[in-house]
Formats: structure tokens, sequence, C-alpha cells
């Protein structure tokens, strides 16, 4: 049966001083924690601004993905700046979103090591492979298999990523919870906004064809 893979990487990581790169590696992890619990999934920070996700239940892999890049670009620099201002006021302010370059690989898994670094099989090669690639084109989301369905997958990634590339960090914000299946109601109360902030952000991020995305691939994969 075959599994996903997720492979990331922190875009223009090394222009960050050392504390905002922390600050953003622990958020990572945080929410990449909770989500191993949620979606039963393994995944693992490597190389410093660098990440992994093993996930049994490949249909979940394009929606944890998405999960991952709306929260990173959710993350607004100005807020990690005023959090080590008061202690570092030294810390350069960053003129850009965060945002994250992202591979799936669907296909086998031949060997579960006691980290994901010792593991291997196709998905996992497929995954390195496409994120290398990622790092000479203009393009930060990559979806590759070797099943029937690479075409489609091939067609969706680059869509999806120019829908969420032009997103705000507060668009951000609401598709993530979105993704996470709260209602706007739920959304509106966490966020202490209006529920028409919240549709109006929706709507802005282009959250309809990025849902009919996910569950197209949920569908692809759950079958």
């Amino acid at each position: 049966m075959d599994s996903a893979v997720i492979t990331g990487d922190i875009i223009q990581s090394s222009k960050l001083d050392a504390e905002t790169r922390q600050w953003l590696m622990r958020s990572l992890k945080a929410a990449l924690e909770q989500w191993d619990n949620d979606f039963e999934m393994e995944s693992e920070l490597i190389r410093g601004d660098s990440f992994q996700c093993l996930i049994s239940n490949p249909e979940l892999a394009l929606k944890i993905a998405l999960l991952i890049r709306t929260y990173i670009r959710s993350l607004n620099p100005t807020a990690a700046y005023d959090i080590y201002h008061r202690e570092n006021p030294a810390i350069l302010l960053t003129n850009w979103l965060f945002d994250v370059r992202i591979a799936i690989g669907v296909g086998g898994i031949d060997y579960e090591g006691d980290t994901l670094a010792e593991s291997d099989g196709e998905a996992f090669h497929l995954s390195g492979r496409a994120l290398d690639l990622l790092k000479d084109s203009r393009q930060n989301l990559a979806i590759v298999s070797t099943d029937k369905n690479k075409e489609e997958l091939a067609t969706m990634a680059p869509l999806l990523d120019a829908i969420i590339s032009k997103t705000t960090a507060l668009q951000c914000q609401v598709i993530n919870l979105k993704l996470l299946e709260y209602t706007e109601i739920e959304i509106a109360r966490m966020l202490e906004i209006n529920q028409s902030a919240v549709n109006q952000r929706s709507v802005a991020g282009n959250w309809g064809p990025i849902q009919s995305a996910v569950k197209r691939f949920g569908k692809i994969y759950g079958e």
C-alpha cells in the first residue's frame, strides 16, 4: 500500500537572524507534533531549516502540506519581531512573508528506520528529488507519483502554488483553520473578528479552489 512523504524547507531562511529562525522552527515543530497526533503521521525537523513527514494515509497528504504552508505563511514576521525585539533589540525585521517549499511524494515505503532519515522507499525518493528541483524553479509546491494520477497531480501543483503564493498572512490564518474543518463562526470566535471578515478573507484567499483540490486529492488516494 502506498504512503506519502512530505519534504520541505523554509524559503530564504539564511536571511533570517538566528533568533527569528529558532522561533519559526519551534513554532513549526509544535504544529507538526499536534498534527502527528491528529493525522497519525510521523514528522521530523532536519538540517536546521527543513522537515519531513511520513503519512500512512496518502489521501491526507495534500491537506497536511497545505496546513504546513498556510501555517508558516500566517506567522507574520512582524509578530516574530515584536516577540523578540523586547529582549533582543538588534534583531532585524524581515520584509517578506515566511514561506516554505513543499514536495509531496506518493509511493511505496521499503523500510522504516528509527528516524525518517534512516527510512527508505519510493515515496522518500520522489519527495526528496522533487524538493531539489523546486529549489531551481519559481514554484514552491510539487506533487509527484509514478501511478496513473501523476499527470493530474503535476497539473494541480502549480495551480495551487499560484493561489497560495498570493495569499496574505491573515488569509492564511483563515485557510489554515478551514483546512482543519472549523466553521466560519468558530474561526471568528478564535480570531476575535466578525464572521463577515472571516468570509472576506476566505474568498480573497481563494478557499473554494483550494478546498476542491484537497477533496479531489483525497478522492484519488482514498479509493
